[in-house]
């Protein structure tokens, strides 16, 4: 996680932060409620995303592999005794409290780092709570130009089909699921789809 350690102090532009209030505000339209209780996200990073579902009234655990994502994160919710950091990869570790449950798992960005999504799919299925949600925001399939060195910053997928995604929810025995193109990053090397999937357990 060298690479995002090194990009930590710089990770919050303002198109970045345009972009990730943009996000949760796709996904709230899509779940129609913003009164989830316990909040997970899965590589939070310096916290964009997740900023904008801590709302004074509920839980929030972002968790990372990076150090210098994290020392960001904590420094930005130091006075805020709801949120909580923890260092950890949760394909290879499990939360400490066994017990802990969510009502909406969020993730940004971090499933093409993984070396099995489905897997980890599998285990945070586990953590939800009664009718929970996990939204996901990731590249589409694409042919492995968007990242400039994909080996050194850690990428496993060059994104994902939807065939893929609907193979996880069916093979996951979601309830619900959904999937959509929510935003195109434009790059000197093409335009680049991403989605947003959502996995549910209500009927």
């Amino acid at each position: 996680m060298t690479h995002f350690n090194q990009a930590a102090n710089s990770w919050d532009t303002p198109e970045k932060i345009k972009q990730n209030q943009t996000y949760s505000e796709k996904i709230k339209l899509n779940l129609k409620k913003n009164d989830f209780k316990n909040v997970l996200e899965v590589g939070c990073g310096t916290g964009l995303l997740g900023a904008n579902f801590i709302n004074g009234k509920n839980n929030f655990l972002g968790i990372d592999t990076s150090v210098g994502m994290l020392e960001i994160f904590d420094q930005k919710f130091k006075n805020n005794s709801s949120v909580k950091s923890k260092l950890l990869n949760l394909e290879e570790n499990d939360l400490q409290d066994s017990d802990s449950r969510f009502d909406l798992i969020i993730s940004s960005m971090a499933f093409h780092h993984l070396k099995n999504p489905e897997n980890l799919l599998t285990k945070l299925k586990k953590m939800l709570n009664k009718d929970g949600v996990i939204a996901i925001f990731d590249l589409d399939q694409e042919d492995g130009s968007f990242h400039p060195d994909p080996k050194k910053m850690g990428v496993h997928h060059f994104g994902f089909s939807k065939q893929t995604t609907d193979s996880w929810a069916k093979d996951l025995g979601f309830n619900n699921s959904s999937r959509e193109i929510v935003n195109v990053i434009k790059k000197e090397t093409g335009d680049y789809p991403i989605f947003l999937a959502i996995f549910s357990t209500s009927l």
